[in-house]
């Protein structure tokens, strides 16, 4: 758990902002770290049918998710605003999905490939979680820990899942790559199996010519080297990404995007609950925002751990029915719960 404060940093930054289709708010706070190794960014269009949020949850240094809030949000939103300006004007009928996930797959591993020449990052690593909102998607890319969930009628729907070396699939991949896991732990060191940065899990000699990592004298097969693409690191970046289609199904009451600080003190359901029984009671996102962030801090709990992590959280309410505001959504929800709660 490394080293920690006597008393937490309880000052937060709050970034609450209302725009005609989607409401968010992004709180983040150190808490009882020495220092604050989250980031996070959010890009949006000025035709509002492309936003991207993400969380960026960095271990060993803030460097590298620095590095990542600054970096990959902006390129992720560069190509994929090509493909929104085109269906603001019209110019196809229909979003081509495959090019969407090429896109953001891409993107995850130029970002960690530019990382690599970074200076001093050879110990540092950091999770990454995209939230995409483009035309009727919400498009998650995951790479960790840090999760997003979204609300349909009270019931949390997982959009991403946790990146862990229990799990049987990265298990084969870390063992396949001459890794080994002892106490769920990758070599005994590594909590995650997928993750920016973490290079001295990735060996990083890069071959300029084929634009990948090369593993050398690792393991050779009749006398043959065996190279590695990224995907099969025993620390890969490689992301998993879901995607929800909102003109398919019903538009989520809101989404909620955070990193696993916050998903240690709270059960996906737990939270959703907690957020719409604030709703009900005529609070707005930055309050519930807040109130999250507080009470991750009275959970501090020495024997598990949990409580101690810097917390990073957003809230997004997606209010793009003709005409509505999100002083309407607000009425909506609170309205819907307090009917469902038979009041």
């Amino acid at each position: 758990m490394g080293q920690l404060l006597s008393h937490p940093i309880e000052e937060k930054e709050l970034d609450y902002k209302s725009h005609t289709n989607l409401t968010y708010c992004v709180g983040s706070m150190q808490g009882y770290r020495m220092t604050m190794e989250d980031a996070h960014n959010v890009k949006i269009n000025e035709h509002e049918n492309l936003a991207v949020f993400g969380v960026f949850d960095g271990h060993g240094g803030k460097n590298c998710s620095q590095y990542l809030a600054d970096h990959l949000p902006k390129l992720i939103f560069h190509r994929l605003n090509k493909l929104a300006h085109g269906l603001h004007h019209k110019e196809t009928n229909q979003l081509d999905i495959k090019k969407v996930f090429d896109i953001l797959r891409n993107s995850f591993f130029k970002v960690d490939h530019d990382l690599s020449h970074q200076p001093n990052l050879m110990n540092q690593g950091s999770t990454g979680i995209i939230a995409t909102i483009l035309d009727n998607y919400i498009i998650v890319t995951n790479t960790g820990d840090s999760r997003c969930i979204l609300s349909k009628s009270g019931v949390a729907k997982t959009l991403s899942f946790d990146h862990k070396p229990s799990n049987m699939g990265e298990r084969v991949r870390i063992e396949n790559s001459n890794g080994y896991i002892l106490n769920n732990r990758i070599n005994e060191v590594l909590a995650l199996s997928r993750a920016f940065g973490d290079f001295k899990f990735k060996l990083p000699y890069l071959s300029s010519s084929r634009n990948k990592y090369i593993i050398e004298n690792q393991k050779l097969l009749n006398d043959k080297l065996i190279t590695l693409p990224p995907e099969l690191f025993q620390v890969t970046v490689e992301p998993e990404i879901m995607m929800y289609d909102m003109s398919a199904l019903e538009v989520p009451e809101f989404i909620v995007l955070a990193c696993d600080g916050i998903w240690d003190c709270f059960k996906n359901d737990q939270l959703i609950k907690i957020i719409r029984d604030k709703l009900c009671l005529g609070w707005k996102l930055n309050k519930i925002v807040e109130y999250i962030l507080n009470d991750s801090l009275t959970m501090a709990n020495n024997f598990t751990g949990i409580g101690f992590d810097n917390m990073t959280l957003i809230i997004i309410a997606i209010h793009n029915k003709e005409g509505q505001t999100i002083e309407d959504w607000y009425e909506m929800m609170s309205s819907k719960v307090l009917k469902e709660k038979g009041l």
